[in-house]
Formats: C-alpha cells, structure tokens, sequence
C-alpha cells in the first residue's frame, strides 16, 4: 500500500504535471495507472537503505583485505588490464546517464509505485558508478589504462562514438516510457543483468574476488531495476485487452 501511495492534483491539470512529451506515448489516465502498474519488488525506504548498507559493507571488506594482500598484482595481467579493464572502464559514465533516466521516470510516470522504484534506481546507479570509478582509481598506479574511467566516452573511438549514440537514443533523449521499456525492461533485463553475471563468474575464476563481489552486489540492484518496465508493458497490454485493441 505505502509503495502504491497517489495523489490528486488540485492546481495544476495532469497534463500540466506530467507533460505528455515528459512521459510518454500512449498517454492513459493516471487513474489507469494507479489501479494497473504493480511491479512484482517491493520496499520501503527504511528497509532500502539497511540493504544498501549492508552490500557496501561487504565490498569495502573485501577491498581492505584485497588491498593488504596486493591482490591485484597476483592477478593475471591478461584478464587484470584486458577484459576486466575494459569492463571497469566502460560501464561508470554510463551508470551516471541511467541516473538521468531513473530521475524521468521518478518525476514523470503515472505510477506512484512505478516512481517510487525509480527513485531507488536512480540511488543505485549513483552507487554503481561511484564504486566502479573508486576501484578503477585504485588500480591506476599499476596500469594507467585505468583513468579511462573518467574519460573514455569523450574519446572519438568508434566503440565510444557507438556507446554515446546507444545510451543517448535510450535513456537522456527518451521520456519516461521509453525509459521504462528501452532501459529497463530491454537493456537491463536482456543485457545487464546477464553481463554481471557473467562478470562475476569470470572474476571469481580468476581470482578477482574483489571485482566478483562488487558486480555480483551491483547485480542485485540491477535485478529490481529489471522490474520497473515489466508493469509498464503490462498496463498497456491490458488496456489494450479491455478496449478490444
């Protein structure tokens, strides 16, 4: 019920508060919304930020103790400045552009759960970026490659051109239900979730415990990110059920 929490507007009409280009096509009432959109994650603020405490707890520990064993200099320099270098370096600019997106859909979907979600995302993914760059500053005293971090999508390299198109197209030129649909449930459902995974596999193989607890504990966040379109695409399923679209 707390997640589901609407209001009435009373000075402003709901096409003033949630301008249509803002929020998207179809355009339902937001009556519609509030009775359809039921995202299957559910929690509240209070129980949101003990989880977030306790997963950064977990990765700093892991990255004290990696610290005082050097781990990083007994990894394998083939996967420590290859695949996993390009990982930690590619994925921090993007995770602060989904901030943008999560911040639309907090402000301008209909649902008072679907922006209730979105305000979680949009914490997560500053949590997501922050880590990333922290242990990419970590490790640039053994392969400056690592300052990528900061700079790699304002390189006009053709993997960077690609990127900025990409994440342009589906989160900081799209509205609220592009957002929902292009990021969430295709992009983090279809790719981010199973990329972490995978990443956290590799890492732990290769003796990364360090990166495989980090991704492993951004997956999680990720999953509940996953959640957000999924209703999206339901409402409208069912309102196209109902008209006899």
């Amino acid at each position: 019920m707390a997640n589901r929490l609407e209001w009435t507007p009373k000075y402003v009409s709901e096409e003033e508060l949630f301008p249509v280009d803002m929020h998207g096509l179809p355009y339902l009432p937001i009556d519609v919304w509030a009775e359809t959109y039921d995202a299957p994650y559910k929690v509240l603020y209070r129980e949101y930020v003990k989880n977030q405490r306790q997963k950064d707890q977990m990765v700093f520990s892991v990255r004290d103790a990696a610290a005082r064993a050097e781990l990083d200099r007994k990894l394998d320099p083939v996967y420590h400045g290859g695949a996993f270098c390009f990982h930690i370096t590619a994925i921090p600019i993007p995770e602060y552009t989904a901030v943008v997106g999560e911040l639309r859909m907090a402000r301008f979907g209909k649902a008072g759960e679907w922006r209730n979600l979105a305000t979680y995302g949009s914490m997560d993914e500053t949590r997501h970026a922050q880590l990333q760059i922290l242990l990419s500053h970590d490790k640039i005293n053994i392969n400056p490659k690592f300052t990528y971090a900061h700079k790699l999508f304002w390189v006009d390299g053709w993997v960077s051109v690609f990127a900025r198109k990409f994440f342009d197209d589906i989160i900081t030129a799209a509205d609220a239900v592009e957002n929902a649909l292009m990021l969430t449930f295709g992009f983090e459902t279809g790719f981010t979730n199973l990329q972490f995974v995978a990443y956290a596999a590799m890492a732990n193989k290769a003796g990364d415990f360090l990166f495989g607890t980090t991704v492993a504990s951004i997956q999680t966040d990720e999953s509940r990110h996953a959640q957000i379109g999924h209703p999206v695409l339901k409402t409208y399923a069912d309102v196209a059920k109902l008209s006899g679209g």
